[in-house]
């Protein structure tokens, strides 16, 4: 199977959670399949959420981005150390005076940001149609874009580097080297030896019709084992790791 790869980066992200009802607003810890979707959709020119009063079209069912490109494969490999990166609070404020109806207009915000986070990612056609495919490898190998695209916020550019084209063979190990979906019972992933680390985090993975809401799965990275009747569907290797696709 063909794959386009490549590494994806900023100096900082956030990717807002959306349950949050506190003083502080925090990120996911990784990229999610909706928020990479976008991010790809902006390099081929794609529409967002509620643009469709601004370009005098109808309402979608879902934004374009997402009715375009939903059927893409990713598979997505955090380059942190254990899945993780560093997360600080940022604190700042909004002050354009229609942020907020306190005295004086100011919104104080505190937002969680992640630091310097990278992953490589890949991308499989699956069932996307082939002009669109095409037109995506197209831009990413030749490093162009309609919007620029950005990690979360648009106060975060992304950087998107070493763009190629890899050929990946099915697979059936027991060992994921990227992030997977997995619903089963952790304790049934193994090995690892003393160094084994788990991260598990519940993340979006699709949107519902017409409101947009998000729907959300668990998101696993580890160096353990999965049991083989557990094993995700869409698994290649590149001769030397194995990724999921979701």
């Amino acid at each position: 199977m063909k794959s386009l790869c490549f590494t994806l980066s900023g100096p900082a992200a956030c990717f807002r959670q959306p349950d949050v009802n506190t003083q502080v607003y925090f990120t996911y810890n990784n990229i999610h399949k909706v928020a990479l979707l976008g991010l790809l959709g902006a390099v081929l020119g794609l529409s967002g959420y509620r643009n469709a009063k601004l370009h005098g079209q109808e309402e979608r069912v879902f934004p374009e981005f997402y009715e375009v490109l939903s059927s893409l494969l990713v598979s997505v490999v955090p380059n942190g150390k254990n899945g993780y990166f560093t997360k600080k609070i940022q604190y700042f404020n909004n002050s354009v005076g229609y942020a907020s109806k306190e005295k004086g207009g100011n919104l104080q915000v505190r937002e969680q940001w992640l630091e310097n986070p990278s992953w490589t990612i890949f991308l499989a056609q699956h069932n996307l149609d082939d002009v669109v495919w095409d037109k995506l490898c197209s831009n990413l190998l030749q490093g162009q874009c309609v919007y620029i695209p950005y990690l979360g916020r648009n106060d975060f550019p992304a950087q998107i580097e070493d763009v190629l084209m890899v050929e990946l063979s099915p697979s059936r190990q027991s060992r994921i080297d990227s992030l997977f979906l997995y619903e089963g019972d952790l304790k049934a992933l193994d090995g690892g030896g003393p160094s084994r680390y788990l991260f598990v985090e519940t993340a979006p993975i699709g949107l519902v019709p017409n409101y947009n809401f998000y729907e959300f799965r668990r998101y696993v990275f580890t160096n353990g084992t999965i049991p083989e009747a557990a094993l995700p569907s869409f698994l290649y290797t590149d001769g030397d790791r194995q990724y999921c696709f979701y």
